[in-house]
């Protein structure tokens, strides 16, 4: 009888597992690298779609902002009749926010905005349309007062009231600007700003948190390679090499953030710094006070350079710039260790002494401020000098309401020192 031969131990069907396992390996790990690169990618893309828009828009409400203060100085105005410049820049003003509004919708149309980025942005939408309604509000009232100089039939004494009540409305439009236009664009410009803020830190924190899944992911694939073949050796290459990949977009989507974060840091200092004397201006009082008007007290004193209107009508206005700035540079080196110095407008200056400062103490820096003020400077090889007029305030806890209410306090008390010749120094009284 003959012996049946005998069947190796040797079975195939091992290695068909195994390379079945390590294709379907292969296959998830290519799937999970594809899909952490490609989600990356698309949020650096929105990413970047986002912030192009928003500061696209910016820039556009910056550039209006720009033809408003046009409108407000009367720019390219030869007369009061010639008011084509003044529409010019009106209808510019119109078809920049023409363009804000095409940004803005472009931006709203893009999918998976972050929650609170977004709600910046409608903030910031309702800031830009009462801005833009504003305009177009003014716009009417420009074009009413005008109304009577274009027409035909409109006698010479109609005109000529027409001139007066157009001169009127012309010089409300710089405290029409500051009280209600200005804000607005302030408050718009702001709230783009955080949108982006917002939305590129919450895309930062996607990114790190797909980037960490995905090193956890590799870590446990990686463990498991090592019990495979060359093959599985071959996968962990590439997959290093989609990991360089991400790497390198992560790189270029944290340089694109970090130039935000500086654009975005620029335009916060030009926002409450005065440019000419490099001093904290009106905004910037606001922030730092409004927060104590509540529950502290301090002492705080405003400054007017008597008859300053003279010195650009004698010299220009060059001359007045180059003289308030040595101002400023003084008060900054004498008191500057006392106080927070501001120069909230033209060549008015306030001081808010620190906490440490007491009363008599800080009496003697407001006299000492006067006198520096008032002392002479030379300005382009000539010397000038003004008199000074003071008003002071130990603010108690709870006394106003707003800086606004502060100021206007302290303001009337300034306008009473001028009222009395200039020169003085008068004490808001506490009510």
């Amino acid at each position: 009888m003959a012996k049946k031969e005998k069947k190796s131990g040797y079975s195939g069907r091992a290695f068909v597992i195994a390379a079945v396992a390590l294709a379907v390996i292969s296959i998830l790990n290519m799937i999970m690298v594809y899909g952490t690169y490609r989600g990356t990618s698309e949020t650096y893309t929105r990413t970047s779609q986002e912030i192009n828009y928003i500061n696209k828009a910016n820039e556009e409400l910056m550039a209006a902002n720009e033809a408003v203060l046009r409108v407000v100085g009367d720019v390219g105005a030869k007369n009061e009749t010639d008011l084509d410049a003044i529409l010019a820049n009106i209808q510019e003003i119109h078809m920049r926010f023409q363009s804000i509004d095409y940004n803005l919708n472009q931006y709203e149309k893009l999918e998976n905005h972050d929650e609170k980025a977004f709600r910046r942005f409608q903030q910031a939408r309702i800031y830009v349309n009462a801005y833009h309604n504003k305009m177009y509000d003014y716009q009417g009232m420009l074009q009413g007062k005008m109304a009577p100089l274009i027409s035909g039939d409109t006698s010479d004494e109609k005109k000529a009231e027409a001139l007066k009540d157009l001169a009127v409305f012309k010089q409300s439009i710089p405290f029409i600007y500051e009280q209600e236009i200005e804000p607005l664009q302030t408050a718009a410009s702001q709230m783009m700003n955080a949108s982006v803020s917002i939305g590129s830190a919450a895309a930062n924190k996607r990114s790190a948190m797909t980037i960490r899944t995905l090193y956890l992911v590799l870590a446990v694939m990686f463990l498991i390679l090592l019990a495979g073949e060359i093959t599985l050796f071959l996968i962990a290459r590439y997959t290093r090499r989609a990991n360089e990949e991400i790497d390198r977009k992560t790189a270029q989507f944290a340089e694109a953030s970090s130039k935000l974060m500086r654009s975005r840091e620029k335009m916060e200092n030009i926002a409450v710094m005065n440019i000419l004397t490099g001093m904290k201006n009106r905004y910037a009082l606001d922030q730092d006070l409004a927060d104590r008007l509540a529950d502290e007290q301090f002492n705080i004193a405003v400054f007017d350079m008597d008859n300053f209107r003279s010195i650009n009508d004698m010299y220009g206005y060059e001359f007045g710039d180059e003289y308030l700035a040595q101002v400023a540079e003084r008060l900054r080196n004498e008191f500057g260790q006392h106080a927070e110095l501001y120069n909230i407008t033209g060549n008015e200056f306030c001081a808010v002494f620190n906490r440490e400062v007491s009363d008599s103490q800080a009496l003697h820096y407001v006299e000492g401020i006067v006198a520096c003020m008032a002392s002479p400077y030379t300005v382009f090889n000539l010397t000038v000098q003004l008199t000074v007029s003071a008003s002071t305030y130990h603010y108690v806890a709870g006394d106003c309401l707003n800086v606004n209410s502060l100021l206007v306090k302290m303001d009337n008390a300034l306008r009473n020192a001028k009222r009395q010749g200039g020169a003085q120094i008068h004490q808001v009284m506490n009510i």
